[in-house]
């Protein structure tokens, strides 16, 4: 069972590959993974997402990871 936290994250690669732009995080934080890694969150950015007719932009938290490019929290 998870703590049930939430979080909108993209991968700091995935930004600079698609070259969008970051802002600092108005309230950084840290998030720990699975192996008890802390990770700091100091940006975020303003992600369009697109699923069939549905398109909307999000604000995600820049993070360093290698599991995925983006992860959505629950609505």
């Amino acid at each position: 069972m998870d703590s049930e936290s939430c979080i909108n994250a993209v991968s700091s690669k995935m930004i600079e590959k698609v070259g969008w732009n970051v802002e600092p995080h108005p309230h950084p934080y840290k998030v720990s993974w699975i192996n008890s890694t802390a990770l700091d969150v100091k940006q975020r950015c303003f992600v369009p997402i697109e699923f069939g007719v549905y398109k909307e932009k999000i604000w995600c938290d820049v993070v360093m990871m290698d599991v995925n490019q983006i992860i959505l929290g629950r609505p």
